[in-house]
């Protein structure tokens, strides 16, 4: 009778677990909505798809523009996403637990208000927002409203500062870098000034890693329709930038730390992306976490475990930004 009673007893228990886990509702993943996914953006969906978050919605210029956007996601990556061109329609409607801004440039300022009115967490492209037209009075203006804005939360994609993390080991203390050069080549199409525009965050983004925040100093720069080049003083450190785009240019991404020499190196496809730096001083070849990849990861962690470091990220990004502005703008 006892081994009757045991038996049932476990057979009990069984039916038990399994109601409960009938029962119990699925943790709800994070979900992410992607505005202008047509270019860069589609970068961005790959990477938060990676990292489990589900991409919920998109942000299109037009509907024709979304429809092929999804379409193209749905191919690449076997994605359903809906597709919107009215930025309050997408929030009120799949009410996203994040927004990444890839848009132009100059959408960026409107977007991030919108989103931030609604007290949704922003991972933005760089730079935070940027309009060549404004006066640096007018930029100072938006760049306080958006640092006062009681909802703040906003990681800004200046992920080259990964570069000088993954090797912080290989580097002299900061208090003995005398030079520093950083040559950036890309195949995009801006021209003259609008090179800077596009590429500074990045050069800024490694110098602000490299010393932390400080002002700019004995600035010179020339520029022709293809290259934009400039040297200043930083903390103390002799810097060269040279920048150049161009559709049929070879790309390259080197940075010299006193006499350093370092080079990126990238294997590139959508779906299987690889970046690695050439230490040439040493003759060794370092594989690295993909900068956007974490950068990503870092605000998913942040919007999901309510990190206390947010303010010295956004002080990072909006310092960035306001040395830009001083160069190219305050003229």
């Amino acid at each position: 009778m006892k081994e009757l009673i045991g038996i049932w007893w476990n057979k009990i228990k069984k039916i038990e677990v399994f109601i409960n886990i009938l029962d119990k509702k699925p943790e709800k993943k994070f979900t992410i909505a992607i505005l202008g996914a047509s270019g860069i953006g589609k970068v961005h969906v790959r990477n938060f798809n990676k990292l489990n978050v589900e991409i919920n919605a998109l942000l299109s210029s037009s509907l024709a523009s979304g429809k092929a956007t999804s379409d193209k996601l749905k191919e690449l990556l076997g994605l359903e996403v809906n597709y919107y061109d009215n930025l309050d329609l997408l929030i009120k409607e799949s009410d996203p637990d994040a927004v990444v801004i890839s848009t132009p440039n100059e959408l960026h300022y409107d977007q991030i208000l919108q989103v931030l009115d609604k007290n949704i967490p922003i991972f933005c492209e760089k730079p935070l927002f940027w309009n060549k037209q404004d006066s640096y009075e007018t930029f100072l203006k938006k760049l306080k409203t958006i640092s006062d804005h009681p909802n703040r939360v906003i990681f800004v994609n200046t992920s080259a500062a990964c570069y000088i993390k993954s090797i912080e080991t290989l580097l002299p203390n900061s208090k003995d870098i005398y030079s520093f050069n950083f040559k950036f080549v890309t195949q995009g199409n801006n021209k003259f000034t609008s090179i800077a525009e596009d590429l500074f965050p990045h050069g800024l983004s490694l110098i602000i890693e490299l010393f932390g925040c400080h002002e700019i100093s004995l600035f010179n720069e020339e520029y022709s329709e293809t290259t934009y080049k400039c040297n200043f003083e930083y903390s103390g450190c002799a810097v060269n930038f040279e920048f150049q785009q161009g559709k049929l240019l070879k790309k390259e991404f080197i940075f010299t730390v006193n006499e350093r020499e370092f080079i990126r190196a990238q294997k590139e496809s959508f779906n299987d992306y690889q970046v690695f730096l050439n230490c040439v001083a040493i003759n060794k070849k370092i594989k690295i976490d993909d900068p956007f990849v974490t950068y990503a990861s870092n605000f998913v962690d942040f919007c999901q475990n309510k990190s206390s470091v947010q303010k010295d990220i956004f002080f990072e990004s909006s310092h960035n930004l306001s040395l830009m502005a001083k160069i190219l703008l305050k003229k």
